[in-house]
C-alpha cells in the first residue's frame, strides 16, 4: 500500500486528522519533523532542477574510484 505523507501547519490542524484517521480506523504514524522528510516536494524539485542545471553547465566534480568508495563507506 502507498504512504501519504501530510504536513499539518499548526495543532488544530493536527488533531483533526488524527481523530479522522482514527475514526476510519486507518493506521498511522506521527514523526517528528527532523525524523523524516527533510525537504518538502517543492524544495526537492528545486534542488533537483538547479542540479541538473549545474551539470549541463559543466559545473560537476569527478571523484577517483577510491574516493568514490571512501565517501560510500565501502
Amino acid at each position: 500500500m502507498e504512504s501519504i505523507t501530510i504536513y499539518p501547519e499548526n495543532e488544530n490542524q493536527k488533531a483533526l486528522i488524527k481523530s479522522m484517521l482514527e475514526e476510519m480506523n486507518v493506521p498511522y504514524e506521527i514523526s517528528k519533523a527532523d525524523e523524516g522528510v527533510l525537504l518538502s516536494e517543492k524544495e526537492f524539485y528545486a534542488k533537483l532542477d538547479h542540479s541538473i542545471l549545474q551539470a549541463e553547465q559543466g559545473e560537476v566534480i569527478s571523484l577517483s574510484e577510491d574516493k568514490q568508495k571512501e565517501f560510500l563507506g565501502l
